[in-house]
């Protein structure tokens, strides 16, 4: 949620930072500010008024008898109502029209208007190829191994949905095992979350109300999580902070569900796009002063795993045009996938700032008592069904086998598939 005192201050400078990010409903923000004013001009006869019934009130203790004083108060009463009425109205279109508002980018992030804008920063482990290793993409290699159940998957769940069997399905947990235990070592607060929550943390955290299309909704209007960070971002909701407690470091692993619509031809196959898949997230909250360190730590972090994985890949700083709607700053970790010649991104670590923590209501107090609103940053660490499709790729050998990564093998009772 952005902070509107300072957008009226910095109108034209913070317009145009929407605007990098393909936002251009300024109907919507005029009517916002327009109700902002409003309420501060309530607020001010609110309090005129307020002052008045106060010396009426200390009149009438001394004159409890007299009737002028308290028609005078019973009329103050009224107004002082009729404006807290009207108050409520502004602040319930207020705070629905705010949450349409997307962050602001920070001003040096580049300026783009699609994912074509992106800037590529490094390049981590370039690819060599073995001509003597004829490359596959990863769903042949799921199908000509009996790695999955496809039509099994397809006839329990429909399209987009997978079943991983034996050596996949082994391999698949020890990724999982992998990541946390290396999060926690990184000094992460493993959490097991619920799978469902209320439709306010996804207000929280951004998803809602703009994006309701790409969640799965239950009868009882709650929601499948589309991704971890939502609730852990949200385990802070409602608190006021010790500062000394910060960072907080959270990280989960949990199936994420997103119904999100692919174009004709983008990742159709394989398992890079699925309606159920699985993920481990990390999450920071932090001081304010301690941006760009935290975001940082956390890119460090996930791009830890990658090299001890040995994989391919490159860090891909995101346009202003291809930010998601909470995001500041966001940095992609895009691995190389040799069977279909193409990078895929495997993480984004964004830097969300006060955005989300506004929506939260949280805050945390200082040594000298002023409270503060904290930064929040979330990323994927990593996605699991990508890095597994990566591993089928990349660690393919002459014979057509596929190499466990020395970093999993303790905990597989196979070296190779």
């Amino acid at each position: 949620m952005l902070n509107i005192k300072e957008f009226v201050e910095n109108k034209d400078k913070y317009k145009e930072l929407l605007k990098r990010k393909s936002f251009n409903d300024f109907d919507l923000l005029d009517k916002l500010i327009n109700s902002y004013k409003l309420n501060l001009e309530f607020m001010k006869n609110e309090e005129d008024l307020r002052y008045k019934l106060n010396l009426i009130t200390s009149e009438i203790r001394k004159d409890k008898k007299n009737k002028i004083l308290h028609r005078d108060a019973s009329i103050l009463s009224n107004k002082i109502r009729d404006i807290n009425n009207k108050r409520s109205e502004i602040n319930e279109f207020y705070r629905k029209d705010i949450l349409r508002i997307p962050n602001l980018p920070l001003e040096e992030t580049p300026i783009g208007n699609t994912e074509k804008d992106n800037v590529v920063l490094k390049e981590i482990n370039k690819f060599k190829k073995n001509k003597n290793i004829k490359y596959k993409p990863h769903w042949e290699i799921l199908e000509e191994k009996r790695l999955i159940l496809k039509n099994e998957a397809s006839q329990l769940s429909g399209r987009r949905h997978v079943i991983f069997r034996d050596k996949a399905a082994l391999l698949v947990r020890a990724i999982e095992t992998y990541m946390l235990e290396k999060h926690y070592k990184n000094n992460y607060e493993i959490i097991d979350p619920p799978l469902i929550v209320n439709k306010e943390m996804l207000i929280n955290t951004g998803q809602l109300p703009n994006f309701k299309e790409d969640l799965f909704e239950l009868k009882n209007g709650q929601y499948l999580i589309p991704t971890a960070e939502v609730p852990l971002t949200n385990l802070v909701a409602n608190k006021i902070l010790d500062e000394k407690v910060l960072p907080l470091n959270y990280s989960a692993f949990t199936d994420c569900f997103r119904n999100e619509r692919v174009a004709a031809g983008q990742d159709a196959r394989g398992i890079i796009r699925l309606f159920q898949f699985r993920k481990v997230e990390i999450v920071k909250i932090g001081k304010r002063e301690d941006y760009p360190k935290d975001f940082e730590n956390l890119l460090n972090d996930a791009k830890s795993i990658l090299d001890d994985f040995k994989l391919p890949y490159r860090l891909l700083e995101l346009s202003t045009g291809d930010l998601s709607f909470s995001s500041k700053r966001t940095i992609d970790l895009e691995v190389f996938f040799p069977g279909i010649n193409e990078y895929k991104e495997v993480s984004s670590i964004s830097f969300i700032g006060d955005f989300q923590a506004r929506r939260m209501k949280t805050r945390y107090k200082k040594e000298d008592g002023t409270k503060a609103i904290p930064f929040t940053y979330n990323g994927s660490a990593l996605a699991i069904e990508r890095i597994f499709a990566a591993i089928l790729e990349n660690y393919l050998n002459e014979n057509g086998d596929i190499l466990i990564p020395e970093i999993l093998k303790k905990y597989l009772p196979f070296k190779k598939i």
